[in-house]
């Protein structure tokens, strides 16, 4: 009986839904149709005959939820069925404002670690260090928790309260402190000022509703210097926001009611965006970084840039996310929603921003073959040629140095950020006062590997131990094992030879961890630009005006 209730229930679903969606298709597509009927048939059929047959008892909701994600899961990344409640994290995104504690948390060695507590809030206020361990929240053990649920437990109505209980290395006892939630105002700038004489330099990390406010107040500060006579603006890394909030930004820079972006799509209109404002600064020579990490707002930005040839973009490709999303509510009692790509974003050129990475097949998406991503030619305000590859396209590709296998195995284990908690905890003052790493600190880091047992893997190493298995496997000649065996040993000698090869890229990263256990985020970030291969390519960019104007192809 309980199966025949949930076959009806199915079916009449079923009809019911299959009008709606019939009603909706395309007119006189016959085809359509078609696919429609069958699909509808294939679905209802399957679940009768699991359910009448299948060897356990079948839930439901589960099995059809599965058949949603399936479906969704044949289109963009970005389209997706969401049954959590995301209204706290939503208003964190596009407002930058959440009601919490204010700490910065991750994962070290399997525990829930203070990465760094944010300036001014309650954690920071409280005496919170980096390399702080969370082992309680309100007296419930969290050891098996996973990082979302410590963060939302975290965050909640300002002025509540909760309870921490804190294990610090280098302490016998853990210590329990309660702390005051508070409204967290996360910043979009992340550090702004001078890199060279009269060249000033802007880190955004956000694209929420006050970013251009906040953009805007550090290039004032800028601008209030008689020497400014040239900008960066750093977007690497940012994985966007707000779309209003890119507009507001590029105005920033170009004349009011000039085209930014358009979207479009096969079933929504076309939307064009214009700036509404005077530019604050229209003339001053800009550059634009990006990397494989700008996305979204951030493509939005540095392609219109780019298209009315107002700023030289530097670095690497941009991600290539140039979709828009609207959310539809599914079930409102349940906070049950679907986020829709409804349609895509194109600057001023033309080309769409987009990376063409779903439906490659055509089966599911049609007319695959004229994506708006291929090869084709735009052309910029001053005929410079542009390709809509998907993302944007650096004006001058520069990359920064690749991090060698030991720098990566001593992030990856977390051993420099251990080190900078012990050496702060144990040192409070910063014993160099050109902030560099002396041989002393050098020797305690090494020290400090010694104790901790570091190993890591020269590349060839993994796949000699395959062939040294296989051989043993086999039974191969023993000589092939004994020169395995040599071969391994001159490896072993020679990792020593590549710790000290890369002593100096080590050295720079174990300085710039110091940086931020004694002075915080921004801190590190101006030490960082020290040797950014990127940043310095930009400065003598603008530093040459000649070449500015070059690439712009701007007549002089």
């Amino acid at each position: 009986m309980k199966r025949l209730r949930y076959h009806l229930w199915l079916v009449l679903i079923v009809v019911f839904s299959a009008q709606i969606l019939v009603a909706q298709a395309p007119k006189n597509d016959d085809d359509y149709y078609l696919e429609l009927k069958k699909g509808w048939d294939h679905l209802q059929k399957v679940f009768e005959l699991l359910n009448r047959y299948y060897v356990d008892e079948i839930r439901p909701y589960p099995l059809l939820k599965s058949a949603i994600d399936g479906m969704l899961d044949k289109l963009d990344p970005y389209t997706v069925f969401i049954e959590s409640k995301g209204q706290d994290r939503l208003r964190m995104i596009t407002t930058g404002r959440y009601g919490g504690v204010g700490m910065e948390i991750g994962l070290r060695n399997k525990k829930v670690t203070v990465i760094a507590p944010i300036e001014n809030s309650p954690a920071a206020k409280s005496g919170i260090q980096a390399g702080d361990i969370i082992e309680k929240i309100d007296g419930k053990d969290i050891s098996d928790w996973p990082l979302d649920k410590v963060s939302s437990t975290l965050r909640g109505k300002v002025g509540t309260k909760v309870r921490l209980l804190i294990h610090r290395p280098g302490l016998e006892r853990s210590f329990e402190i309660e702390l005051t939630r508070a409204e967290i105002v996360l910043e979009d700038v992340g550090y702004a000022g001078f890199v060279a004489s009269g060249i000033g330099y802007v880190s955004l990390k956000g694209f929420t509703e006050k970013a251009p406010d906040e953009l805007k107040q550090a290039l004032y500060k800028l601008k209030s210097s008689n020497q400014f006579k040239g900008l960066i603006l750093d977007l690497r890394g940012n994985p966007g926001g707000l779309l209003e909030s890119a507009v507001k930004i590029v105005s920033l820079f170009v004349p009011k009611n000039t085209l930014v972006v358009y979207t479009k799509g096969y079933r929504e209109k076309e939307y064009r965006f214009y700036t509404q404002d005077e530019p604050f600064l229209p003339n001053i020579p800009l550059v634009v970084l990006v990397n494989g990490g700008s996305a979204s707002a951030s493509e939005i930005v540095a392609g219109a840039l780019q298209d009315l040839d107002r700023a030289v973009i530097v670095g690497r490709p941009t991600f290539g996310k140039g979709l828009v999303q609207k959310v539809f509510n599914i079930d409102k009692s349940q906070d049950v929603k679907l986020k829709i790509t409804t349609a895509k974003y194109y600057i001023p050129s033309g080309r769409c921003i987009q990376k063409r990475d779903y439906g490659k097949d055509g089966v599911i998406v049609l007319d695959s073959s004229k994506s708006d991503s291929g090869t084709h030619i735009f052309f910029t305000k001053n005929k410079r040629k542009v390709h809509d590859k998907g993302g944007i396209e650096p004006d001058v590709e520069v990359s920064n140095d690749s991090l060698a296998a030991v720098v990566v195995e001593l992030i990856r284990k977390n051993l420099l950020f251990d080190f900078a908690v012990r050496f702060h905890q144990q040192n409070p003052n910063w014993p160099d006062s050109s902030f560099a790493i002396t041989p002393e600190i050098f020797n305690n880091f090494q020290q400090f590997l010694k104790e901790k047992n570091f190993q890591f893997t020269l590349e060839g190493e993994r796949e000699l131990k395959k062939i040294k298995r296989l051989v043993k496997k086999r039974a191969y000649d023993s000589g092939i094992s004994d020169l395995i065996d040599q071969l391994e040993e001159k490896l072993k000698a020679n990792k020593q030879v590549e710790f000290e090869r890369n002593q100096e890229q080590i050295k720079e990263l174990l300085r710039l961890e110091l940086a931020e256990k004694y002075y915080g985020s921004k801190w590190r970030h101006k030490l960082a630009l020290e040797k950014d291969k990127q940043l310095l390519k930009a400065r003598e960019i603008l530093v040459n005006l000649k070449n500015y104007h070059q690439i712009l192809a701007i007549q002089q």
